[in-house]
């Protein structure tokens, strides 16, 4: 469960199209979050957009939308999910994963959608990052504590 290296293949594309999300999102939480890529005990290489300490406490995934919300940012997000459900559940028990999207990616997170539940269900937070860096929580993060203040 090593960080590789800056030079290693999967490292400058892990926040291709979305580094200020995870940049405003640092800010906010006081947190130094940075692209990391993990090799797993059985080989596996897995990246992520962001995560501080190692191990990590918080896990970041992120998806910047341009133009008109589609269904493969909604695919996107799902995978991502998944991706950081995963990580935690095998590798980082006590990490808090995090969504960070694009204000046009909110309409997602509506109260009923399945989606909302599920997230809420797994313990993923989702953030929406402003253009500005400003933050809202469309899903509660509950007693989830994200500060590193």
């Amino acid at each position: 469960m090593t960080p590789c290296a800056k030079g290693s293949p999967s490292h400058g594309t892990a926040r291709v199209g979305s580094p200020d999300l995870v940049d405003a999102l640092a800010e906010q939480l006081g947190l130094r979050l940075a692209p990391r890529e993990f090799s797993l005990p059985d080989g596996t290489r897995v990246a992520v957009d962001g995560a501080d300490g190692d191990p990590p406490n918080v896990l970041v995934q992120s998806t910047r939308i341009r133009g008109q919300l589609k269904s493969s940012h909604r695919n996107k997000i799902i995978s991502n999910a998944f991706k950081l459900l995963w990580l935690r559940d095998s590798t980082f028990p006590s990490a808090h994963p995090l969504l960070a999207v694009s204000p046009e990616a909110a309409r997602l997170f509506s109260a009923d959608a399945w989606l909302t539940i599920a997230l809420r269900h797994t313990r993923i937070a989702v953030v929406v990052v402003s253009p500005e860096g400003d933050i809202t929580t469309p899903i509660p993060l509950r007693d989830q504590l994200f500060t590193g203040r």
